[in-house]
């Protein structure tokens, strides 16, 4: 392979040949990702993990990268996610080693939420229509995995060498927090890179360069049981609840006043409670105990001991109303915000390979959900972008992308491929 000029004015891809190859893999590039659907790498609870990693692998050996597949250790694994020993986690690691100092990653997660109810289709036969590849996963996120996975494909096709060293990674348990997937990649020291693209968490004309933390509380009220035909002589444990969530929902106000520097469209903090509650056992039985979720969404801003405190000054104040009042409240999740700043060298790299692919204006955006980024950035100290393709209704009935877009996400990740300057 020879290696190309470097220059960063316009579209390195457009003068290299890559840009054609990268037309021309089109049909090639929407089978895989129908194929890879295919795979119901389901988690919870993780089912079909392996399948999915040998998949990736084997397409990856016949690009010629060191390819390997690795397991999360047992007893790590046992300490991140309990109960799960009859589902393995895997990790794929694939490196084109170019000789360079320096090493660009990209990574994503195979793993899907399960599929709802309400699907016209068969969720795992993802299918073209309209413009449109749609089922479970094209959109989050094995379209943008393919993505980058095509994109390697073309450069060596094209016969053309990164100025650097391009690494891959895919991982598994984003959907329910990535400590077992990306988290233990990053933790174990098996992947270090000098910059990173998160292949989701931005798209179109937006080069993601942050996204919210989320803190997740389970407020249990406990009351005392008793027949519903006296209520008096019970403690009514729902009863008890509503001035507590009441007190919450004041909160509200408190964090409309706190906006972030970061752009997205609703700047403050949200506060959404009782996506998962219930309490009692029987209609006649006065409730003893009914508990109700918090889900707490940080800006960068934001320090976790702080938002912590301000929920259990509401329980305190609402104790010293009601005496009768018992509350217990657990964190079952906490993933701390991610970011880069604006003026980061990785991150003016990355708006300016945009720039040099897209009509009109680029900008810098915020993601309201939580992604992997957060390891790299706050764990790993790794300078990342966040980019993947266009798509909708992720975790919904009906998912997709658009198939314009994935050459899009393609033509990104070739861009930033050999590109220079990230810090």
């Amino acid at each position: 392979m020879s290696s190309r000029p470097t220059t960063q004015r316009g579209s390195i891809i457009d003068g290299t040949g890559v840009a054609d190859r990268i037309g021309k893999l089109s049909d090639s590039l929407i089978d895989f990702i129908i194929r890879f659907c295919a795979i119901e790498s389901v988690n919870p609870p993780g089912r079909n993990y392996l399948n999915a990693c040998e998949f990736l692998a084997a397409k990856l050996k016949s690009l010629g990268l060191a390819t390997r597949i690795v397991r999360v250790p047992a007893a790590e694994q046992a300490r991140i996610v309990p109960g799960m020993d009859d589902c393995p986690r895997y990790c794929v690691v694939a490196r084109w080693d170019v000789g360079a100092p320096r090493t660009l990653h990209l990574t994503g997660h195979y793993d899907v939420v399960p599929a709802t109810n309400g699907w016209k289709s068969d969720p795992f036969k993802a299918f073209v229509r309209g413009g449109k590849l749609i089922g479970r996963g094209t959109a989050d996120m094995k379209g943008s995995d393919s993505a980058a996975i095509f994109a390697v494909q073309a450069l060596r096709q094209a016969g053309v060498t990164p100025p650097w060293n391009v690494e891959l990674s895919f991982t598994p348990d984003e959907e329910t927090g990535g400590a077992a997937g990306l988290g233990w990649l990053v933790r174990s020291g098996t992947i270090a890179p000098d910059a990173a693209i998160l292949c989701e968490g931005a798209s179109g004309d937006k080069v993601g360069y942050a996204h919210r933390g989320v803190l997740w509380a389970d407020v249990t009220v406990l009351g005392k049981s008793g027949h519903a035909c006296n209520p008096k002589n019970g403690i009514n444990a729902l009863e008890k609840a509503m001035p507590l969530i009441a007190r919450f929902k004041t909160l509200e106000r408190v964090y409309a006043g706190r906006r972030t520097r970061f752009n997205i469209r609703q700047r403050h903090p949200t506060l959404m409670i009782g996506s998962v509650s219930g309490g009692g056992g029987k209609v006649n039985t006065i409730p003893d105990r009914f508990h109700f979720t918090i889900d707490r969404r940080l800006n960068p801003e934001d320090k976790v001991a702080d938002v912590k405190r301000e929920l259990i000054e509401q329980v305190r104040l609402a104790c010293r109303r009601d005496p009768q009042l018992k509350v217990k409240v657990d964190w079952p999740l906490y993933v701390p915000p991610g970011w880069i700043e604006p003026d980061a060298p990785m991150a003016r790299l990355a708006l300016s390979a945009l720039k040099s692919l897209r009509r009109g204006p680029v900008r810098f955006s915020m993601t309201a959900g939580f992604t992997d980024m957060h390891f790299l950035t706050a764990d790993g100290g790794v300078p990342t972008v966040m980019y993947g393709v266009e798509g909708a209704g992720a975790h919904s009935d009906f998912e997709y992308v658009k198939l314009p877009e994935l050459i899009a996400a393609v033509r990104f990740y070739a861009e930033m491929m050999l590109r220079v300057g990230a810090g």
